[in-house]
């Protein structure tokens, strides 16, 4: 693997001649997904970097190199400099298109609101839904396994709970309006096991997603995302 390997998606409205790019490095129904809506949303001018983790692509020493977590996403400034987290990516997004009102800024009075629940989605959600997907990275037996699995997915019935509760716009996680949390948001929905059943005991998360999967700018992100296999 090599990180010249890319696929191209530039962002269509901020093409100048010579501008430095963004390079999104991505996999499949992962955190990327947020990073890439914003990035549309922006419109930032930007590259994809496939990464695949099923073949060790992560763990490779060129991808190391820049991101020695080994986690996927990963976002390369225009600078050369990349950092990781999807927490602390979609904060410097934020920041640095603050024109495309992503979040509140610095000042506003619900500021502290976003960056509170950005890293709840961050600390407790994402995590939560790795723990149920992916049990046997927590446990060894098959007994503990299936306990790992059991107890990720109610806590992640605590999560959506706490979620619901915490929504204060008829269609936004924020009263203000849209931001940045209704993606990640909605991202974390795709996860679920049964989104039906999740939608019905959640009616505030389900109107957050309808309103924010319909932007153009979400539906790119999952039509690049979406596994092979569910797309065919």
């Amino acid at each position: 693997m090599t990180l010249k390997r890319c696929e191209i998606e530039r962002g269509k409205d901020n093409l100048s001649e010579g501008a430095k790019m963004y390079l999104l490095h991505w996999e499949y129904m992962a955190g990327s997904i947020v990073v890439h809506a914003l990035l549309q949303d922006a419109r930032a001018d930007f590259d994809l970097h496939y990464v695949d983790m099923g073949a060790g692509e992560h763990k490779a020493p060129d991808y190391l190199s820049i991101n020695p977590t080994g986690r996927v996403p990963a976002l390369t400034l225009p600078g050369g400099s990349t950092i990781g987290e999807t927490g602390a990516i979609v904060t410097h997004l934020c920041e640095v298109f603050a024109q495309a009102g992503l979040s509140p800024q610095p000042g506003d009075t619900d500021r502290s609101e976003f960056l509170f629940w950005l890293n709840v989605m961050t600390t407790m959600g994402y995590p939560t839904v790795a723990r149920w997907n992916h049990p046997e990275r927590y446990a060894k037996s098959e007994a503990a396994i299936a306990e790992v699995e059991r107890k990720a997915s109610a806590d992640l019935d605590d999560f959506f709970d706490i979620m619901e509760e915490a929504i204060s716009g008829p269609k936004s996680f924020l009263k203000r309006g849209f931001s940045a949390l209704d993606y990640y948001l909605s991202m974390l929905t795709e996860w679920s096991a049964n989104r039906q059943a999740l939608f019905a005991a959640h009616p505030k998360i389900e109107a957050v997603y309808l309103y924010a999967s319909q932007r153009p700018a979400y539906r790119a992100a999952m039509n690049r995302h979406a596994l092979p296999q569910a797309a065919a």
